[in-house]
């Protein structure tokens, strides 16, 4: 099969127009609201309640029947990795290591089952 080269797409100077004042017009809109919300999203959004009420002496387990109460179904696991995650600012999150193999000698590129040979030691 041959691949079929994308036509690149153009906008006459009144279409063009037309499409920045619509983008002018939302821009002083809210954004609507979503119709459901991920389990993510939920914990997130009540981050600053969850986190004053656990600071208060509420448990991960009391909390989960907090959530339950009102129809959201988590477990405690689950509600203990959002509340970790969520404590951490983005900034200090950990950053996934490229390559633990790389840890023994920063110039030599060491791809997983590659053998490294560590230089001799002088006795």
């Amino acid at each position: 099969m041959e691949k079929r080269r994308r036509n690149p797409q153009t906008l006459t100077a009144e279409q063009f127009e037309a499409f920045r004042t619509r983008l002018d017009e939302k821009g002083n809109v809210p954004p609507p609201q979503p119709v459901s919300y991920m389990m993510g999203e939920i914990v997130r959004g009540v981050y600053p309640q969850l986190k004053k009420v656990r600071e208060n002496g509420y448990t991960l387990k009391m909390l989960v029947r907090v959530f339950e109460e009102n129809g959201v179904v988590i477990t405690i696991h689950a509600l203990s990795t959002y509340l970790k995650k969520l404590a951490v600012p983005r900034e200090q999150a950990p950053t996934k290591a490229a390559n633990k193999g790389t840890a023994g000698s920063p110039t030599v590129e060491v791809r997983p089952g590659q053998f490294q040979m560590k230089p001799d030691l002088t006795l």
